[in-house]
């Protein structure tokens, strides 16, 4: 993967390198909040980049001055599915018979 920052309105294009165009076109931060730098917007776009490493637990933060959130763990993950389908951890032991 690969970004680059327009000189002018900083905003950031990222590939991934397969397709020709942009997969993430980020013209500011995520909540609104303008990149206010080139170095701004790199430090965002490189966050950003790290983001997709499955080893790195934290999301490209949403606006000025904020950390990353935390990625969901897969216990986190498995606990939306469930609720999605209506189901909590103990119904699901019941259904397996747990």
């Amino acid at each position: 993967m690969r970004y680059e920052i327009d000189n002018e309105t900083y905003a950031v294009s990222i590939w991934d390198d397969i397709n020709p165009e942009p997969f993430w076109f980020q013209p500011d931060y995520p909540n609104g909040d303008q990149f206010d730098s080139y170095e701004e917007a790199e430090t965002w776009a490189q966050l950003a980049l790290q983001s997709h490493n499955p080893n790195y637990g934290f999301f490209a933060p949403n606006g000025k001055g904020l950390a990353g959130e935390a990625k969901p763990t897969e216990a986190q993950i498995l606990q939306s599915k469930l609720s999605r389908a209506g189901i909590d951890i103990n119904q699901l032991k019941e259904l397996l018979e747990l």
